[in-house]
């Protein structure tokens, strides 16, 4: 087994990662225990209301009998938190937070394919789930379902909402 790294980094960069992670504690404390007496983090990641729409119109195709046996014993697989979970967890890890915010945004896809390639790679945890024969059916319904609700503009852009959390943690001092 490889021995804790301690003290060792003066940044901690992680963008579009910790997402994927259920559990952010240990990372944390590793961050805490890997940083030298100074050191600063910077961590960008889905947050809280991250891609909801997306997320809304999943639990309803995969609730259909159509895709529910697909999706038996499924868990959501995305690590989507708070500003203020986010900060108590940081406290408790040792660490201090000069920001922790939750960032909207608007995710602009070019047009129905471009939005359709994205739910296809992003998505990869449900769309796994479905048999890859039935994958390009599964991702068409999704895009129809989620248009159906939220269409293309003008110039046929399709639009997802994002919410970051992006925190910014302090030196260490000793």
């Amino acid at each position: 087994m490889r021995p804790a790294i301690e003290n060792e980094f003066d940044v901690v960069f992680s963008n579009a990662t910790l997402h994927w992670v259920l559990d952010h504690m240990p990372i944390l404390r590793g961050i805490w225990r890997g940083l030298k007496c100074g050191g600063k983090a910077l961590l960008q990641m889905g947050g809280s209301g991250n891609a909801a729409d997306v997320i809304a119109t999943l639990d309803v195709l995969i609730a259909s009998n159509e895709w529910r046996g697909c999706f038996k014993g499924f868990g959501f697989p995305y690590g989507f938190y708070g500003s203020d979970e986010y900060r108590r967890w940081l406290h408790e890890a040792g660490l201090h937070a000069t920001r922790v915010e939750l960032i909207p945004k608007d995710m602009v896809h070019r047009d129905r394919s471009a939005f359709a390639d994205w739910l296809r790679t992003t998505w990869l945890p449900y769309t796994q789930c479905v048999p890859q024969d039935r994958r390009a059916a599964f991702t068409t319904q999704l895009v129809n379902k989620y248009l159906d609700a939220h269409p293309s503009d003008e110039n046929a852009r399709c639009t997802s909402r994002w919410c970051g959390l992006r925190l910014k943690q302090s030196g260490i001092v000793d």
